[in-house]
């Protein structure tokens, strides 16, 4: 059996006839905005500790307005921080019920550094499964601390028998974030549920009984600041995939300055797509295969339509020049591909917002590019403004990138005065097209771009001080994503 973990985007990959048994397992996006949400946080505060205590306390607090004192509560644990917030919540009960505490896999299946320290500063008795059916038949309250949103597939032994052995109990049931193998078939059906920061997609009164939401103390700020948390999004690689299911990139640059194209062609193949694609000037062919033999080059001059198939993701602009050849260029890309767009730098000044009305593309502005492109200063307002009425994502760049779709906003600081050099400009939207064409929803590959292409220019600087190049930059953009740092 070989497992796969796909997004979404690669649906037709089912339709391949394969002689092989393949369990597909798709990613929950609310884990994933959990775990980046907890790398975010861990970055800023050292580690997500705390975090496991408010959530802890927010279903203490809970229990003691819901249910009387002298109740028998049970809290019955898996292995991850799910069972460390059912731990730190059972310490905090202890004084008012009588508390008992299961760990279905023992104290060394706790699996995360956060729920074996809350096992360890639990000063009350704790019991494993054997004791599973005795505990269960005295319990008032049942606390499900098994799995959070981080499960995939159906639960497997010994949790499925658990899971409905606890549903058949008739006990008042209390489920931590999310009923344990929620959205499976199999799953607690909880009586309450008390869930951190947001209800979590799907979930209803239902499947999930009365949602309590709890705020845990994640600050506002963690919440809105691009970080290595952001990197959560960006697909695995598919290990059964063919040549440009990874990602296919084109990018249309260069005309009258053909280094704009190679430093964007070189970022985006960094990202790690299986194809990048650059259509520029017959004269620029050199120039470009030159420094990566890996990369196709095609002669703008000859393109057709069905150039454009099979691309992930498209990047207009860097370096084109404002020439009619090159909008004419422009415009036939605008016309005929309808693929994920970035748009950046020369696009930004011949083309307006309502070519793109709709089309869900990316444009990559500073300043005065966003006020060429729409008549408008360049400030957060107006950058969601922009965003929310043609429905697209915006990624201001400047001493600190706005990164806005109209509905969410996050802001990248980082970098260093040195990122004001040319270049660095192509190598972020070149960062952005690469990830999109890997299966990126728009905003979070804007947002994962601008961390990285500032995380980059910091390391550059790390080593050469304010004596580094661009080339410097785009070469650190593997070292990022190979370590998620």
């Amino acid at each position: 059996m070989i497992t796969v973990l796909l997004p979404a985007k690669y649906d037709d990959f089912l339709t391949l006839k394969l002689n092989l048994s393949i369990e597909v397992q798709y990613l929950n996006m609310d884990y994933l905005d959990e775990k980046s949400t907890d790398i975010n946080y861990s970055k800023v505060y050292g580690d997500t500790y705390l975090l496991m205590k408010n959530a802890g306390k927010a279903i203490s607090d809970f229990i003691e307005k819901t249910f009387a004192h002298g109740k028998f509560v049970t809290v019955v644990c898996g292995t991850g921080n799910n069972a460390g917030d059912g731990i730190c919540c059972a310490q905090l009960l202890q004084k008012d019920y009588k508390v008992s505490i299961i760990l279905l896999k023992g104290v060394a299946g706790l699996k995360t550094p956060e729920a074996r320290r809350a096992i360890n500063d639990y000063e009350g008795d704790y019991y494993g499964i054997s004791d599973f059916e005795n505990l269960l038949s005295s319990s008032d309250i049942i606390i499900d601390a098994m799995f959070g949103i981080g499960i995939k597939g159906d639960p497997r032994k010994p949790y499925d028998e658990i899971i409905n052995a606890i549903n058949r109990s008739g006990k008042t049931i209390v489920s931590i974030d999310i009923p344990s193998g929620f959205p499976s078939k199999v799953a607690v059906k909880s009586d309450f549920t008390v869930t951190f920061t947001d209800k979590k997609t799907e979930m209803s009164q239902s499947n999930s009984g009365k949602i309590i939401i709890a705020d845990i103390g994640v600050p506002v700020s963690v919440k809105t600041s691009a970080g290595a948390g952001d990197l959560v999004y960006i697909p695995e690689f598919n290990p059964l995939a063919h040549k440009g299911m990874n990602g296919t990139v084109g990018i249309f640059a260069g005309n009258t300055f053909p280094g704009a194209a190679l430093m964007a062609s070189l970022a985006a193949y960094n990202t790690g797509p299986d194809l990048v694609k650059v259509f520029s000037s017959r004269f620029n062919r050199d120039i470009i295969v030159s420094r990566n033999p890996g990369i196709m080059f095609y002669d703008v001059d000859t393109i057709n339509g069905k150039d454009l198939d099979g691309i992930g993701s498209i990047l207009i602009g860097p370096g084109m020049g404002r020439t009619d050849a090159s909008m004419k260029i422009m415009d036939y890309v605008i016309d005929n591909y309808r693929g994920q767009l970035i748009m950046d730098a020369d696009a930004l000044r011949v083309l307006s917002p309502d070519r793109i009305s709709g089309r869900n593309a990316i444009i990559t502005p500073h300043s005065a590019e966003f006020m060429a492109f729409t008549g408008m200063e360049a400030t957060v307002e107006n950058a969601v403004k922009i965003a929310s009425q043609y429905s697209i994502t915006v990624l201001l760049k400047g001493v600190t990138d706005i990164i806005t779709d109209g509905k969410n906003t996050k802001y990248s600081s980082g970098g260093n005065s040195r990122m004001a050099m040319g270049g660095t400009g192509d190598a972020l939207a070149g960062i952005v097209t690469g990830l999109s064409s890997r299966g990126m929803q728009p905003f979070r590959s804007a947002v994962a771009a601008s961390y990285i292409n500032k995380k980059c220019g910091d390391m550059a600087y790390r080593e050469y001080g304010y004596y580094y190049g661009i080339m410097d930059v785009i070469n650190n953009i593997k070292y990022i994503l190979n370590n998620k740092i």
